[in-house]
């Protein structure tokens, strides 16, 4: 069997606790939520910006080479050397960063557009696990009710698409439908990391059938779930049927590495409080 272990890690002090040592030792993959450390609240109450070279993210690679697994630290609001301000995943595989993606829809009725600015580039990364070259994605909650960005992923080879989210309970069945849809439609794994609290609810893994393989529902009081992946489905799924082989129109689209701004688009504002979710 070719199996890989992910888990989803709702708390980042969780990361820190001794008696999660093993649990991490056991993982390929650790995915947190969207703005891992505070959250729209946060945001409101004035966060200060990471910068991509500060403290906070050395403790994510600092975790990949210790427990040899691939880190999807979620997202973070992040500043750049031009003053943009991005909600940016970072991923580290072995003590390096291998990859990095900006958010590119932002969701105005938490205030994204106050906040950020959008992403303008998209694409796939690969990382080795158990001896198994394995092609991943990242986009990041609101950017999963646009299927023309995680198709043109899929287009690049995607097996493990990753998504770090804030999404509410009040639209989970909007965020389930919407995970299995692009796990089905593409044929690949969907990993789905929500915050805990208020601003999320539950977190979801489907497999290249749309079988849900995980739910953080009835999972009370964890901080750090895990699963398995079990990376022969994706063959099974493709075997009676290869959907972007037969996707007529898709073998006539091509897709922009980078995403060119709408004209007249105004840039974000200065932060103010969200009106909530």
């Amino acid at each position: 069997m070719n199996r890989l272990k992910a888990g989803f890690c709702y708390s980042l002090a969780s990361l820190d606790i001794q008696r999660n040592a093993r649990q991490l030792e056991a993982l390929d993959l650790l995915v947190l939520p969207e703005l891992a450390d505070g959250g729209y609240a946060a945001l409101a109450g004035g966060a200060t910006p990471h910068t991509q070279s500060d403290s906070y993210f050395s403790r994510f690679a600092e975790l990949s080479l210790r427990h040899d697994l691939c880190c999807i630290a979620g997202s973070s609001y992040v500043a750049g050397r031009s003053g943009t301000r991005t909600n940016t995943s970072m991923v580290f595989h072995r003590g390096r960063l291998v990859h990095r993606y900006d958010k590119v829809h932002l969701f105005k009725p938490t205030g994204d557009n106050t906040y950020f600015s959008p992403g303008r580039s998209f694409g796939t990364f690969t990382v080795m696990l158990r001896r198994r070259r394995v092609r991943v994605g990242v986009v990041i909650c609101y950017d999963l009710r646009f299927p023309e960005l995680i198709r043109a992923l899929a287009k690049e080879g995607m097996e493990i698409l990753i998504v770090p989210a804030r999404w509410p309970k009040v639209r989970d069945e909007a965020w389930q439908t919407l995970l299995k849809a692009r796990a089905t439609e593409n044929q690949i794994f969907v990993l789905g990391c929500n915050a805990l609290g208020s601003e999320g609810g539950f977190s979801y893994a489907f497999d290249p059938t749309g079988r849900m393989t995980f739910s953080s529902r009835g999972q009370k009081g964890r901080k750090i779930d895990d699963f398995t992946i079990d990376l022969d489905s994706l063959g099974t799924a493709r075997h009676l049927h290869h959907n972007l082989r037969e996707a007529i129109l898709l073998h006539q689209t091509s897709f922009p590495r980078r995403i060119n701004p709408r004209r007249g688009r105004p840039s974000p504002s200065a932060p103010r409080r969200s009106a909530g979710r």
